[in-house]
């Protein structure tokens, strides 16, 4: 009888362990699951853009447009509102962001009254070639540059260049990142034409919708969140565009200034047979309420306490960071103590940047895996000496 208390006592110690294994390999594992291009498909809760109809006495306007909007805006990241504005000479459909930037749709006569009409452009807002051919090439690529083509043809010439360089140079690092994607990021080239139709698409991406005499990209990624600011002219270089791309394919759990993973989605409709595809591509459901919580509790919280703000442009893996010199003057208290080590690495246009020396995430991600792999060895061990007690 007493001999089975040990014997108990074996079998709990032994389950404990393999669970305690178990709960550390998970937790590595978990940490590690989601990209920022992955973020890029979740639902985060973002504010919705507003398509307001506004006037005096809209009457059966405001009727109609509401049961249409309510049927041409299901699934989009659109809401439909009507308001009395006793002070307005003629009704306005106007598309507001969460910012508070607005683009006017159409105004007085411009507003159809026949339901065939009033449904074309209010489908018009939520629907358009160029941004089905945006989340289509987000879907299969890794990423989309989106070059909106202006002013003298040189100035193209380069940009598009750039653009086709810094893919070129990303794609060669896809293999090493945390969570490879086989296709490469697509360049999308919007014409004069083409741009002139697509006012609301290019309002989305943070640009004016009238013509430009410049060229101007944006980057996207997921169901067409864009990464950093819009570029346009002399700001669009090679560095800055391979940077973007590099960001979005580290880890999100990495110490990147959550800023990055929070750029606004394009104005659009995101039906249930793209969140299909999206389910395939990436391998898990971005709906799933346990995916959309941790990926929100990821991205929501802020960079930690104490780490160095990273600007548009930040990219370790292609030894290339940029600081902003004011927080730096602010933030950190004036020392005696040596500056940290630094290096100095040509950029792809050939000169010599300053750039830091950041080991600690891989230093962090090193111990994780060797302290796992001890506790695998040791569970093992603690496992052939208990069977050997027990004979």
């Amino acid at each position: 009888m007493w001999q089975a208390v040990p014997r108990k006592q074996s079998q709990v110690k032994q389950r404990a362990v393999i669970l305690f294994v178990f709960l550390t390999l998970l937790s590595v594992a978990w940490a590690c699951r989601y990209s920022v291009r992955d973020t890029g498909f979740v639902d985060l809760g973002d504010e919705p853009y507003q398509l307001v109809l506004a006037g005096n006495d809209l009457g059966a306007r405001g009727d109609v447009y509401r049961r249409i909007a309510a049927a041409s805006l299901l699934d989009a990241n659109i809401v439909f509102s009507a308001r009395e504005e006793t002070t307005m000479a003629v009704p306005t459909l106007t598309l507001v962001a969460a910012d508070g930037r607005k683009l006017l749709i159409a105004q007085g006569d411009e507003l159809p009254m026949e339901v065939p009409a009033a449904t074309a452009l209010i489908e018009s807002v939520a629907l358009s070639p160029l941004r089905a051919e945006i989340h289509e090439a987000a879907l299969n690529a890794f990423a989309v540059v989106i070059l909106i083509e202006g002013g003298p043809a040189a100035e193209v010439a380069r940009v598009r260049s750039a653009s086709e360089a810094a893919i070129r140079a990303v794609t060669r690092l896809l293999p090493s990142m945390p969570k490879p994607v086989d296709t490469p990021p697509k360049l999308i080239r919007v014409t004069a034409d083409t741009a002139a139709r697509e006012r609301v698409t290019l309002w989305g991406l943070g640009f004016a919708p009238e013509p430009a005499n410049e060229p101007r990209v944006a980057v996207v990624f997921g169901r067409g969140r864009r990464i950093g600011s819009p570029l346009e002219g002399p700001l669009i270089t090679q560095t800055v565009l391979q940077e973007r791309l590099v960001i979005i394919g580290q880890d999100c759990e990495c110490e990147l200034d959550r800023e990055w993973m929070k750029g606004p989605l394009l104005p659009a409709r995101w039906d249930a047979d793209r969140q299909r595809l999206a389910v395939q591509r990436l391998g898990f459901d971005p709906e799933n309420p346990m995916v959309r919580a941790e990926v929100s509790r990821i991205v929501l919280r802020g960079p930690t306490a104490g780490q160095v703000r990273k600007l548009p442009g930040v990219a370790p893996g292609i030894g290339y960071s940029e600081v902003s010199v004011e927080e730096i003057a602010t933030d950190s208290p004036m020392s005696d103590e040596p500056a940290p080590a630094v290096a100095t690495s040509p950029t792809p246009s050939g000169a010599t940047t300053v750039v830091a020396l950041d080991t600690s995430s891989r230093m962090l991600w090193v111990l994780l895996v060797a302290g796992a792999a001890v506790l695998v060895v040791v569970a093992i061990g603690w496992w052939y000496k208990i069977r050997r007690e027990q004979g």
